[in-house]
C-alpha cells in the first residue's frame, strides 16, 4: 500500500455493480502454526497471477493480519469472473493442498464471504488510496458527495 497521505476528504468512484470477495485463514490450535503458515503461502500465487492477468477481472486486495488470522478483502468487476477463477489452475491446486494437507486436522480453518454490490459509499479522510479508491479511483469529495447519503445515492456526480 501507497504510504503517500491524501489530505481531505475523498470518496471512491466506482462502476456500477462489482464483488468484494473476503477470503481468510484461522489458526484454530496453537500447534498447527506451520499449517496455518503454508495456507497463508498458498495465497501467494493466486495473487501474483491475479495481479498479472487483468482480464481474469481481478481488481484490487488488501490484506488484513490479526492475531489468529490473515484476511484478503478482494474487489472483483464480477461475480462470474470469480467464479471463473475458482476453476483455474492455480486456484484448483491450492485448494487440493488444503483438502489432503490441512483441513482434516482442524487446526487451521478457511473462510470466505461474497457479496454483490450494486451500490456504495466510501469516505477516507487523510488516509492513502486504499480499499475501494484503489480498485477503481480516488476523488476528492465536493458539495455534490459531502454526506454518506450524497455519496450513496449518487448516480451521475462523476460524469
Amino acid at each position: 500500500m501507497s504510504t503517500s497521505i491524501h489530505k481531505g476528504a475523498f470518496t471512491a468512484k466506482t462502476e456500477d455493480g462489482f464483488v468484494v470477495f473476503i477470503i481468510g485463514v484461522r489458526l484454530n490450535k496453537l500447534s498447527g502454526f506451520f499449517k496455518w503458515i503454508s495456507a497463508i503461502q498458498a495465497m501467494t500465487p493466486m495473487l501474483k497471477e491475479l495481479y498479472q492477468n487483468p482480464e481474469l477481472g481481478f481488481l484490487q486486495e488488501t490484506t488484513v493480519i490479526g492475531w489468529r488470522t490473515v484476511t484478503t478483502i478482494q474487489y472483483w468487476k464480477s461475480y462470474e469472473h470469480l467464479e471463473a477463477y475458482t476453476y483455474g489452475t492455480t486456484h484448483s491446486k491450492a485448494m487440493k493442498m488444503f483438502y489432503q494437507k490441512i483441513e482434516k486436522s482442524g487446526a487451521v480453518g478457511l473462510y470466505h464471504e461474497t457479496y454483490k454490490v450494486e451500490k456504495n459509499e466510501s469516505l477516507y479522510i487523510n488516509m492513502p488510496i486504499y480499499g475501494l479508491a484503489k480498485a477503481f479511483s480516488h476523488v476528492r469529495i465536493t458539495n455534490e458527495l459531502n454526506t454518506a447519503r450524497k455519496r450513496m445515492e449518487r448516480t451521475s456526480f462523476f460524469e
